[in-house]
């Protein structure tokens, strides 16, 4: 039976890599910022914004807002680039990711900030931090104006949706998030 075919419309999908098999995407630091340059590098080749982006251990999250059908062509760059670098740094060959990135279109505002919420609070359902702004390696906190990690991630469209201040945006963007 064929493949689904790609949604390849133009707007914001909610995409996810991750590794096959028991391994992890991620095993350090070096890692993670080889990965996260290569996300930089993508994001200009093909004009598209990232609206977040969370790094766990076996798999990576991110809302990317894409202007044209590009999306296939810019994950394969993306995730192929890495799958090189990661095996010539580990040793190893081979697939690194267990299929094709996931990805869904977000279609309404409602959709949209539960699937940024859902994205931010990840990191504890795996039990890598006891709140969404304290794991490094999500753009929550760049988001919030509490860290300046993730300088590439634009949340203004999910800010938008909380008011005109940035203040009171970003406390009730954090609020709506950190709620359990």
């Amino acid at each position: 039976m064929p493949r689904k075919k790609r949604d390849r419309a133009p707007g914001i999908h909610h995409v996810v890599v991750g590794a096959a098999g028991p391994i992890s995407y991620y095993r350090d630091e070096v890692d993670r910022m080889g990965w996260t340059r290569r996300v930089v590098r993508t994001l200009a080749r093909y004009d598209w914004t990232c609206v977040i982006l969370c790094q766990l251990t076996t798999h990576v999250h991110a809302l990317l807002d894409i202007p044209d059908e590009s999306l296939p062509d810019g994950m394969r760059d993306l995730t192929a680039g890495y799958t090189r670098e990661f095996n010539a740094r580990h040793d190893r060959f081979g697939y690194l990711v267990r299929d094709r990135y996931w990805s869904t279109r977000i279609k309404t505002n409602e959709h949209l900030l539960a699937t940024f919420r859902y994205i931010a609070r990840n990191p504890l359902g795996a039990g890598l931090s006891a709140r969404p702004e304290d794991w490094y390696w999500s753009s929550f906190a760049t988001s919030c104006r509490l860290a300046g990690t993730f300088p590439f991630v634009d949340a203004t469209l999910v800010l938008s949706q909380f008011g005109s201040s940035p203040a009171a945006a970003t406390a009730a963007l954090r609020d709506f998030v950190g709620r359990a």
